[in-house]
């Protein structure tokens, strides 16, 4: 059988341990990937690289894994299907990899990404993946919520119940506001809306944080959102609402893209407040 190594990160088991033949793979957070990469081997400078990831998004997914690790200048993508006809074919090829490394794998949502690490196994590498994918890498805090706050329209009522709840919540448990549907649209960047405190003619400041405001006895919504921000909550955009929406290359620092199957699993792990 084909052994892997056994290590903090994510202690492999043999691959022909699974039912019906299946390699046993566990999972790995992306923080630990982080920190015993850019932290050990920063300490230990003479230390071999451990880890070497592989994206394996399909090219119809849009996002690509855009992170590194020291000593690998590059991420390669290779999408799932081409990724196992080379192992079929055994021509698999990796720019600066070397047999002593574990292959970190990466997707969306961890899905393709499990079944890489799994065929990488049986392939007789050693290999794990990061479970909740992209969202993991890009804000771990994200896969933690104690709470998650969603918002879906641009309603001035509800949009300052929503905002001031996870402020209110971010002081005490981790919280993640969830903006899908048209609601996206208000975390648009204003560089070119809102100059010198002043909007330009023409423009629904109530469609902007700046400006979809209920009024006292709440704080701006903008403030809110600051301070929720500053106290360690993620905001999470729907990435196929602000592509509808043609705003996907326009959103404000301190936002993060999810996908559906990040809100479905957010929903099932933590407590769920929306404001539809």
């Amino acid at each position: 059988p084909v052994m892997c190594s056994t290590s903090k990160l994510g202690n492999l088991a043999p691959a022909d341990s699974g039912p019906a033949g299946v390699a046993v793979v566990e999972a790995v957070s992306a923080a630990w990937v982080k920190s015993s990469t850019w932290e050990m081997l920063r300490r230990l400078k003479s230390h071999p690289h451990k880890y070497y990831l592989l994206d394996c998004t399909e090219g119809t997914e849009g996002d690509k894994v855009e992170a590194t690790l020291e000593g690998q200048s590059t991420v390669p993508c290779i999408p799932l299907g081409r990724l196992l006809r080379h192992l079929c074919r055994e021509e698999l090829e990796l720019e600066g990899y070397s047999p002593g490394q574990t292959l970190v794998t990466m997707c969306k949502t961890g899905v393709r990404a499990r079944i890489a690490a799994e065929e990488l196994i049986k392939a007789g590498y050693k290999a794990t993946y990061v479970t909740r994918g992209l969202l993991e890498w890009n804000a771990p805090a994200a896969t933690k919520a104690g709470l998650v706050v969603s918002i879906s329209g641009m309603e001035k009522d509800k949009v300052s119940l929503a905002v001031s709840a996870c402020a209110t919540s971010q002081k005490t448990t981790q919280t993640v506001l969830a903006v899908i549907a048209s609601a996206v649209q208000l975390f648009r960047k204003t560089d070119d809306v809102l100059v010198d405190g002043k909007w330009k003619e023409g423009v629904n400041k109530e469609e902007y944080l700046e400006g979809c405001w209920v009024g006292e006895p709440f704080k701006q919504t903008i403030s809110l959102w600051n301070t929720f921000r500053e106290n360690g909550g993620v905001t999470l955009l729907c990435t196929s609402c602000a592509k509808n929406k043609g705003c996907e290359d326009g959103m404000r620092d301190g936002t993060t893209f999810m996908n559906l199957p990040d809100l479905l699993r957010m929903i099932q792990e933590s407590k769920f407040l929306s404001f539809a």
